[in-house]
């Protein structure tokens, strides 16, 4: 049956823009916030644990931070150290302005499509602070998100484009006075997503109503519904909307990455390398597949985990795990650039991607031979909106304190400039999209937008 999105929406409480939905085929939905207008898509990718930047997005050579100079530099390296297989050199393919550590090697061919933030001060060393920080782009009150998260913002501005605007995986979402649509519909893994969209004589019963209440009942410190009457799940009670209109699109198979009857799960499943349907590779491509068929405009996803490393776990799980993370970036970026967009070009020039963590980790090992938690982090920056092959900011050659930067060129300056924070790359990634930024109560730095 042919179902038209203007009345599926409009029974949420949610009605504009008008698309057809189909059981027999799901087509891209319309995007754009009017007539002949595009809307930005947005991918959050979280590195859940505080991840080691010397690792990763801010490397330093080990020709030069050598072990017998740690108490001049206070840097150390210890690449050492890492399991076989990781490189003991900085990775800068040819042609590269950044220079990218041994756990993000996989993603580094992607250097001409992103902006690496280093020297981001996170102010914190509190993990549920410099998580929420980064997830609102406010700095939180005390342990408690302070407003909305930024999927939430976004959709907020954008309007209602797809039937799941705001998508989130395995990370916290917030909505504190924007519009019930924009909230987050939040999943543990893809087989909650597949669960929750069930239809048919395969689906249990009551499937989607009985995942949606367990996704309220999750959320109990943090989901509007519970704080403030205005979430997704309270919208959906005072309208008396019922589970089976969620599904009628047949969204739920576009997720099915172990169906091995479906060819294109199959091809799925080989690019990302997945095993299972929790893990850091199920998640980016259950984003590509969202972007892809219009289902989602702004996903959140949990790349990485494990990554508290205060003893000497750091060297079996800092590297493989950011690794882990990096690779399934890698491709999920591949697959973006590889789809063509109905406006035109492919999904990518459509899509910001934010990769963040809540802080980083200390440049020097600790007594355990593990890294505490440090005030210093980065960023990456990929697709529509971002200065392409660029890195903005920088770390000190002793300790790696934050340095501040000109804001029109991301330079480090001696003296004036701004500190970068997750504030200010937010709001450069929402004002590239041309969306405001009063709720941040800051405006875009241009070394972020392009």
């Amino acid at each position: 049956m042919d179902f038209n999105r203007r009345v599926f929406l409009k029974s949420l409480g949610m009605g504009t823009a008008a698309c057809l939905l189909s059981s027999g085929g799901l087509p891209r939905l319309a995007r754009g916030q009017a007539a002949g207008e595009v809307g930005r898509n947005f991918i959050f990718c979280y590195f859940s644990g505080g991840w080691d930047t010397l690792l990763g997005l801010d490397p330093r050579d080990p020709g030069v931070f050598t072990e017998d100079r740690v108490g001049q530099t206070r840097i150390q390296l210890a690449w050492d150290r890492l399991p076989v297989g990781f490189s003991q050199t900085i990775i800068q393919p040819r042609g590269s302005n950044i220079g990218f550590g041994p756990a993000a090697e996989s993603f580094a061919r992607h250097f001409d499509k992103s902006c690496v933030v280093r020297g981001v001060s996170m102010d914190t060393l509190t993990h549920e602070v410099g998580r929420r920080y980064f997830i609102t782009g406010l700095a939180p009150r005390g342990l408690s998100a302070a407003g909305s998260s930024m999927g939430t913002r976004i959709v907020a501005q954008q309007g209602d484009l797809s039937p799941i605007p705001h998508l989130v995986a395995r990370v916290e979402s917030y909505n504190e006075g924007d519009p019930a649509f924009a909230s987050g519909m939040s999943v543990n893994s893809v087989t909650d997503l597949i669960t929750a969209l069930a239809d048919g004589p395969q689906a249990p019963a009551g499937a989607v109503r009985a995942r949606l209440d367990e996704y309220r009942q999750r959320r109990q410190g943090c989901d509007p519904a519970a704080s403030n009457a205005r979430g997704f799940l309270t919208l959906i009670e005072e309208t008396q909307f019922k589970a089976r209109e969620l599904v009628v699109g047949g969204f739920n198979r576009r997720f099915q990455f172990t169906n091995a009857n479906d060819p294109e799960m199959v091809a799925l499943s080989a690019r990302y390398g997945i095993t299972n349907l929790a893990g850091a590779e199920s998640q980016a491509a259950m984003a590509f597949q969202a972007l892809k068929y219009g289902i989602a405009q702004s996903v959140t996803i949990e790349l990485a985990s494990g990554l508290d490393t205060h003893d000497n776990t750091w060297e079996t799980d800092q590297a493989p795990n950011q690794a882990i993370g990096f690779s399934a970036l890698a491709t999920l970026v591949d697959d973006l650039a590889a789809e063509p967009h109905p406006e035109g070009g492919v999904l990518l020039d459509h899509t910001t991607i934010v990769c963040f963590s809540e802080f980083g980790r200390t440049p020097t090992l600790n007594s355990r031979d593990g890294r505490d938690h440090s005030l210093s982090s980065s960023a990456l920056m990929i697709g529509a909106g971002v200065p392409h092959n660029k890195v903005v900011g920088a770390t000190s050659d002793v300790a790696m304190n934050p340095r501040a930067v000109d804001p029109s060129t991301g330079e480090p300056v001696e003296s004036g400039g701004v500190t970068l924070s997750p504030t200010l790359v937010l709001a450069s990634a929402m004002a590239s999209a041309g969306l405001n930024t009063d709720a941040l109560r800051v405006d875009g730095l241009p070394c972020l937008m392009a």
